[in-house]
């Protein structure tokens, strides 16, 4: 730094009375390197927090789909299907044959905002879900979630048309 007097000794005095201000490059890199490694720490964190919350969307976004589906075929009198992948975590809603593109999940939409999540039906292949005019369904599949990181959801579509989330098993 130009300007800024260095003390050599004890008893040599500085030739100006500029201090010195700023930086060494020492301490910058110290703290540039104390800072990197706690990125390290945080990013797996970080992306797993990021996994587990979009799963978490997606368990909301089924049980809300399912109830629109149940409404429907109660303000409607009509059958209304819900066709379940193959363990795949996808479902298309139809109501009198049409199906609903806002309330359906294609694989597309998937791999595009839930990348690294997986779902198994209990023991199928792929179940149709038909809700009757009264809003009651023909079977009670049990669905499980789980996300990228091991997290992991239970989804129980009951005969009455809701779906519950077992808590015990949500971590």
């Amino acid at each position: 730094m130009a300007g800024c007097a260095i003390n050599r000794g004890i008893l040599e005095m500085p030739r100006t009375k500029a201090s010195c201000n700023g930086f060494t490059l020492i301490e910058l890199m110290v703290t540039i390197g104390i800072a990197a490694i706690l990125g390290l720490l945080v990013v797996p964190n970080l992306v797993s927090m990021v996994d587990s919350g979009k799963t978490a969307v997606l368990v909301n976004k089924f049980p809300q789909d399912v109830a629109w589906a149940r409404n429907q075929a109660v303000t409607t009198q009509q059958a209304v299907t819900m066709t379940l992948g193959a363990n795949t975590c996808t479902w298309s809603t139809s109501v009198g044959g049409t199906t609903n593109a806002e309330h359906s999940m294609t694989a597309q939409q998937l791999t595009a905002t839930y990348p690294n999540v997986t779902c198994a039906i209990n023991g199928a292949s792929s179940q149709t879900l038909t809700f009757t005019n009264q809003g009651f369904v023909n079977m009670s599949p049990t669905i499980t979630v789980t996300a990228g990181q091991g997290q992991t959801w239970t989804l129980q579509v009951l005969a009455s048309g809701s779906v519950i989330l077992n808590a015990n098993t949500a971590s």
